[in-house]
């Protein structure tokens, strides 16, 4: 069952958040705003934890303002800089129907009712049918509780196509090199890993009876 109390802690921490981000980047209200297609109005109600701001204007935003997604509801290390050259309006409409689409689809697929999954999300049914068609934005805490109930997470949500998604990938890629030791990061920062780097690569996709032919032939060199 859904918690109230622990939905709107939810919304003003997650507030909080993006007013520190916000601000860490140097950004006003209105041009932030303005880069997610929302009113300054809209932004700070996102901010003061008043209202929940949708997963498609939070993609939307921390790619705006360089900020990791997954630090949202997760730890994330790393920033990268990029621009945003599409519509801000038209791209989160799009990525809010695909959201509701797909949302609708793991609904189904869990075998439970709109009404049942409404009911244990704390929703209307009307408002969770408005949000299965697409009509209207999902805030992020709603989302959380309506794929908690369907047995999924933000993380299957997200845009996999286009400059945020290309962002995002970067983004963990990043996370994942600042993550090794000091001494693989200085390798692979360095030109000479390139033909190591392809030759993983080359491995990892290999059956596992030619990588086991080559090891044979690796200890036939060494020994």
């Amino acid at each position: 069952m859904s918690n109230p109390q622990a939905e709107s802690l939810r919304a003003k921490i997650l507030g909080a958040m993006l007013r520190e981000v916000r601000m860490t980047a140097g950004r006003t209200l209105r041009e932030t705003a303005d880069a997610i297609g929302v009113t300054p109005g809209a932004l700070t109600a996102y901010e003061d934890g008043r209202k929940g701001i949708s997963l498609p204007e939070l993609e939307l935003l921390a790619f705006f303002l360089n900020a990791p997604l997954r630090q949202f509801w997760s730890d994330s290390p790393s920033r990268r800089k990029m621009r945003l050259d599409a519509n801000p309006s038209a791209l989160i409409a799009l990525r809010q129907r695909l959201v509701a689409a797909q949302m609708r689809m793991h609904r189904e697929a869990s075998g439970l009712t709109v009404r049942q999954v409404a009911e244990q999300a704390g929703l209307t049914t009307a408002r969770l049918r408005s949000y299965e068609e697409g009509d209207r934005p999902i805030p992020l805490p709603e989302l959380e509780a309506i794929l908690a109930v369907v047995g999924h997470s933000v993380d299957e949500y997200l845009d996999r196509e286009g400059p945020v998604a290309e962002w995002d990938t970067l983004q963990q890629a990043l996370g994942i090199i600042l993550s090794l030791p000091s001494d693989l990061r200085e390798f692979l920062a360095s030109s000479s890993s390139v033909p190591y780097l392809r030759m993983a690569q080359r491995l990892s996709t290999m059956p596992v009876d030619q990588l086991r032919n080559v090891a044979e032939l690796l200890l036939d060199i060494t020994l």
